[in-house]
């Protein structure tokens, strides 16, 4: 069975807090977005542009964030897809952990750099299918883990409900779908998600 990393359902870390937002950061009195914001405001434009290539260089995360954000979520979508998936549902002879931790914060990162709901739909229908599938073809799973899929689920639901017409219906399907795989899991996740697949219009 593929390990989860106890480090991606962080939370209670110690030295950590929780925004407003819910993430959880290292805390440093003085060390803020206030602070942070007032710098910036007195930086001129070639010295925010120099801030904004760090950046960029910095890390992947950085450059698809910024990717998303300011060429488009088409650009990115892709590889957040992939990224999503392989977190959750790493290759079994990889030896790699199941990172909850990760999909999350990828999906929400997709979204506060694009706004972009169908997309954010789509990162987290990935989400719970890719789960899914482990959980069906391997036997995976435990309670933390069937948590995690169901509140994505439920997330999903609540974006999908607020589309209309293609895109509603697509969603619907997509949810049905993934009904008929995850009927044959256990853990009480196969009837949730039969049951909330059954209660989409």
């Amino acid at each position: 069975m593929t390990p989860i990393d106890p480090a991606s359902t962080a939370g209670a870390s110690v030295g950590l807090k929780r925004t407003a937002r819910g993430h959880a950061e290292s805390f440093r009195p003085g060390a803020n977005w206030s602070a942070v914001k007032g710098k910036l405001s007195a930086l001129p434009r070639a010295a925010l542009v120099a801030l904004a290539r760090d950046l960029y260089r910095a890390s992947p995360e950085n450059r698809r964030f910024l990717h998303a954000r300011l060429l488009g979520p088409a650009v990115e979508i892709a590889k957040y897809r992939e990224l999503v998936r392989e977190a959750i549902y790493p290759d079994a002879f990889s030896r790699r952990s199941v990172r909850l931790g990760e999909a999350q914060r990828l999906i929400r990162h997709y979204r506060q750099a694009t706004g972009d709901l169908s997309g954010t739909l789509d990162l987290l229908l990935t989400f719970v299918e890719a789960g899914a599938e482990q959980a069906a073809v391997l036997g995976y799973g435990d309670d933390p883990y069937f948590v995690a899929l169901e509140r994505a689920l439920d997330e999903a639901v609540e974006i999908g409900q607020t589309l209309s017409g293609p895109a509603h219906r697509e969603f619907v399907g997509r949810a049905r779908t993934l009904a008929e795989r995850a009927s044959v899991v256990g853990w009480g996740f196969g009837d949730y998600v039969v049951d909330v697949a059954a209660g989409l219009a």
